[in-house]
C-alpha cells in the first residue's frame, strides 16, 4: 500500500460509514474487473488480433447501433408516444426507412468495416493494445466524459465546415435528406463524412486509453448518444436530461429541420 493510500485509509477510520461504502465499492470494482478479464481472456483465446480489431468490432458496432435504435423504432409504432415526438406531424415512411437502411448497410460494409480493418494496422503505432491486463474500470469515470468533450469539439468544427456553401451540396447534403430524423439516420452520410467524423470518435481513446476494451465501452456510449440525437423524441425520463449542457435530440432535430446550428454533436 502506498503512503497516500495508507493515509487515506487512516483518515476513513473516523468515518465508519464512508469506510464501509469504500470497502463495498472496491469489492464491487474488483469483481467487475475480474469478470471483464475472464471474458476478454476468452476473446483473446478464440480470436486473432486482426479479427478482434476488424470483424468482431464491426459485429459489436452493428449490434449496439441497431439495438440502440430498437426502442425508438417501437415508440414509432404507438400513438401514445407521439406526445413526446419533436415533430409530431411528420413520420418517416417505410420507403424512407428502407432507403436509409439499404444505404446504411452499404456504408457500414464498404466504408466502416475497411476503416476498422485499417485500424488494426495503424493502432500499434499509437501504442494501442489488446493484451491483458485490462485497464481499471474506475478509469472509465473520467475517460468517457473526456472522450465526449474531445469528440464534440472535433465534430463541431468538421460539421461546421461541411455546412460551408462550397462543399455542402457535395457531401453533407446526403445526411440532411432527413429533415425529421429517426434513429438509424445517425450514420446515414456521404463516405467522406463517414471517414472524417469517424476519426473524431477514435481521438479520445488513442490519446487517453490505448486499449480495445476501453474503445468498445466508449463506442457503446457514443452510439447510444448519436442514435438518441436522431431519434426525434424528447422523453422526460431520459437519463441524459440529467447531464449538464447535454444537447440531445431537441437540439439536433432543430438542426435537421432548419439546416442551421447548433453544430456540436453532444453539448449545447
Amino acid at each position: 500500500m502506498s503512503a497516500a493510500s495508507a493515509s487515506a485509509a487512516a483518515a476513513l477510520k473516523d468515518y465508519p460509514l464512508l469506510a464501509t461504502f469504500q470497502s463495498y465499492a472496491l469489492r464491487a470494482e474488483q469483481a467487475f474487473d475480474d469478470a471483464c478479464t475472464a471474458m476478454w481472456s476468452k476473446v483473446l483465446a478464440n480470436f486473432s488480433p486482426f479479427v478482434i480489431a476488424g470483424p468482431l468490432t464491426f459485429v459489436y458496432h452493428e449490434l449496439v447501433y441497431f439495438g440502440a435504435w430498437t426502442p425508438w423504432l417501437l415508440m414509432d409504432r404507438f400513438d401514445y408516444f407521439k406526445r413526446w415526438k419533436i415533430q409530431p406531424e411528420k413520420t418517416a415512411s417505410k420507403e424512407m426507412v428502407g432507403k436509409c437502411l439499404k444505404k446504411l448497410l452499404k456504408s457500414h460494409v464498404f466504408i466502416q468495416l475497411p476503416m476498422q480493418l485499417m485500424f488494426h494496422y495503424v493502432a500499434p503505432y499509437f501504442g494501442f493494445s489488446l493484451a491483458l491486463p485490462l485497464p481499471k474500470s474506475r478509469d472509465l469515470l473520467w475517460q468517457i466524459p473526456t472522450f465526449f468533450v474531445i469528440e464534440d469539439f472535433y465534430f463541431y468544427w468538421i460539421h461546421r465546415a461541411l455546412h460551408h456553401k462550397s462543399v455542402y451540396r457535395y457531401v453533407h447534403k446526403v445526411h440532411h435528406e432527413h429533415t425529421h430524423p429517426f434513429g438509424i439516420a445517425a450514420e446515414y452520410s456521404h463516405p467522406l463524412e463517414t471517414f472524417f467524423l469517424g476519426i473524431g470518435t477514435l481521438l479520445g481513446p488513442l490519446f487517453f486509453a490505448k486499449h480495445m476494451v476501453t474503445l468498445w465501452v466508449w463506442l457503446f456510449f457514443r452510439l447510444l448518444e448519436t442514435v438518441e440525437d436522431h431519434s426525434g423524441y424528447d422523453v422526460p425520463w431520459n437519463p441524459t436530461n440529467l447531464i449538464p449542457f447535454w444537447g440531445g435530440a431537441v437540439h439536433h432535430d432543430f438542426h435537421h429541420k432548419t439546416f442551421a446550428g447548433p453544430y456540436s454533436s453532444v453539448f449545447t
